[in-house]
């Protein structure tokens, strides 16, 4: 859930527009209607009210320094609003950069690694406490301390490895400097980021004020500056937001102040039952798509409320190249071959388009031919070469060799990995899948103590540039706990082009190189993950909402701010 935006003063500026058509962001907008340039959504509906709406599974947290799932960044993207952040519109716009809390965007100067922002005046958190500038270094401070998924993008700020390495809650980050008084904020980068600005945007720096603890506060999240504000917590239950009593006042300009007063989600782990519950107008919204063998009843009942809308997304199986089997590159190469990706695919009910690259579909260094014909493991479309894995496996002298699939308990998380065991078995292990709660999965095998072999992963962008994608194989991401690079993906060269490239802000000029990159990563002999398709995402609610007027953004997908009843 993770661009090389438009900077000031930068020639980062100059390259937007030329990376959002590349992306074809546009291409990516459901049925819904779009909303004006001032974040104000269309339709007719009513002011006020309440709705009820559900995830399959719990949040990972609700604490914005931690949350790193489209379960979490979904709602806390209208209660934790950074110094930047995207205007609340559908496709290509939606996709820009925009001053969110700051005044402006960067001025960045010193080579690309000095970035200087202003606080806007009169500011307020949901709790009444006035936001000052030092509130965003402790924001920072919280993602390296909590040792945060995010923690990565933030790495390149002078002195954080010191922040971090000293352990000192308190200590300083030296590349930050505030001024309480004239709200101005100074960051000072070891190296020039392309796409620094991009990460100001995401939820991890969403500002929360100075005094907020250094713990997980997803029983009680702490107050934020955004539309709507976490009033109640109840982990594996529910979560309640209401509309924050003052951020109306503000006006900041392309950032929607909300409609309905209250959204309670329950968290309800039958999606047959949501489903159905959507469709009787028991729930007004249900976050995960409709499970397959509900999706034609859901077409023919209820076409005039319901899309899907293809997102910037990969799906893939991680495999730890840490523990056996899979430190064999012979193994690795042995699963691409053998995964059933139109299997797969069919499991998704049509909204899984296969595929072999790990750089997303509108990605600058996607390459289509690569994706689908050009797959070095054969066409994606086509059932897998299992004689050829079968080979591989033996070759490699691990036949029988008993395999923990990991995967968790969301629709259709869970068949998928049960399918993935079954194709392994076909391969010649012995496998058996292991089915987590969703709201701890990504945690458990983010923690290197798990020593997970392999299992399910993906992966939704937070910004359309592929540094989004590179990191969660980066060995310079790597870390104990919270680990994104679910594989422990270290080669050499693989990092060296991630940081040669991180420096190149004329992101066009390089898409050929991001392009080789994708390559050298899937393909044998490295074979270091097994991509197997792009998602789509639903929008499904009820007749008492206003379909017209919902807004699907290109990053966080449902705008719950944009939702009205009729």
């Amino acid at each position: 859930m993770n661009l090389v935006r438009d900077l000031r003063d930068s020639l980062i500026g100059k390259l937007l527009a030329v990376v959002l058509i590349s992306l074809g962001l546009g291409l990516a907008v459901s049925a819904c209607g779009s909303s004006s340039d001032e974040g104000d959504s269309g339709g007719s509906g009513k002011e006020g009210g309440e709705i009820t709406i559900s995830q399959t599974s719990q949040p990972d947290y609700l604490d914005p320094a931690l949350s790193y799932t489209v379960n979490g960044w979904e709602p806390m993207w209208i209660v934790y609003t950074p110094l930047l952040t995207y205007p609340h519109v559908e496709g290509t716009k939606g996709g820009e950069v925009i001053p969110g809390l700051a005044e402006d965007l960067p001025k960045v100067s010193n080579g690309g690694k000095t970035y200087e922002l202003k606080l806007r005046k009169g500011l307020k958190y949901s709790d009444g406490q006035p936001v000052v500038a030092s509130d965003f270094t402790h924001t920072i401070k919280r993602v390296l301390n909590l040792e945060s998924g995010g923690s990565f993008f933030f790495e390149n700020i002078v002195g954080a490895d010191e922040y971090i390495k000293n352990g000192d809650p308190e200590g300083d980050i030296k590349g930050i400097t505030t001024n309480d008084k004239t709200g101005e904020i100074k960051i000072d980068l070891i190296s020039p980021d392309a796409s620094f600005s991009n990460i100001l945007a995401t939820n991890f720096a969403g500002l929360v004020p100075g005094d907020t603890p250094f713990k997980n506060l997803t029983e009680d999240p702490p107050p934020g500056v955004g539309a709507y504000v976490i009033t109640k917590s109840v982990p594996n239950r529910e979560f309640v937001m209401e509309k924050s009593p003052n951020f109306a006042s503000f006006k900041i300009p392309q950032i929607p102040t909300g409609h309905v007063d209250k959204i309670t989600t329950e968290i309800i782990k039958n999606a047959n039952q949501q489903a159905q519950d959507v469709l009787a107008n028991k729930l007004d919204y249900m976050q995960d798509p409709p499970p397959a063998d509900l999706k034609p009843t859901v077409e023919a009942e209820a076409s005039d409320r319901y899309s899907e809308t293809t997102t910037g997304s990969t799906y893939y199986f991680f495999m730890n190249t840490r523990v056996a089997p899979f430190n064999d590159p012979k193994v690795r190469q042995a699963v691409n071959y053998g995964i059933d990706k139109p299997g797969l695919a069919r499991i998704f009910a049509g909204e899984l388009a296969p595929g072999c690259s790990f750089l997303p579909p509108g990605m600058p260094g996607y390459n289509e031919a690569f994706d689908t014909t050009d797959c070095p493991y054969g066409d994606p479309t086509q059932p897998p070469d299992l004689e050829k894995a079968k080979q591989l496996i033996k070759e490699a002298g691990v036949e029988g060799t008993k395999v923990t699939v990991w995967g968790n308990n969301d629709d259709p998380t869970d068949k998928v990995t049960e399918a993935y065991a079954d194709m392994l078995n076909q391969m010649g292990f012995d496998a058996t899948p292991k089915i987590l709660d969703g709201g701890v999965y990504f945690q458990t095998i983010g923690n290197q103590k798990t020593k997970a072999q392999t299992g399910f992963a993906n992966w939704f962008q937070d910004f359309p540039h592929p540094l989004n994608f590179s990191f969660l194989v980066d060995g310079d991401s790597i870390q104990d706990t919270n680990n994104q690079n679910f594989g422990n993906v270290d080669d050499p060269s693989l990092n060296k082009t991630i940081n040669e490239l991180t420096l190149e802000t004329d992101l066009p000029s390089v898409a050929d190189r991001w392009e080789a990159w994708d390559q050298e990563l899937v393909s044998p002999p490295n074979s270091y993950v097994a991509p197997y398709g792009h998602r789509k995402l639903a929008t499904f609610v009820s007749d008492r909402i206003d379909f017209d007027a919902i807004v699907f953004h290109p990053l966080y997908n449902n705008d719950y701010s944009t939702f009205k009843l009729k």
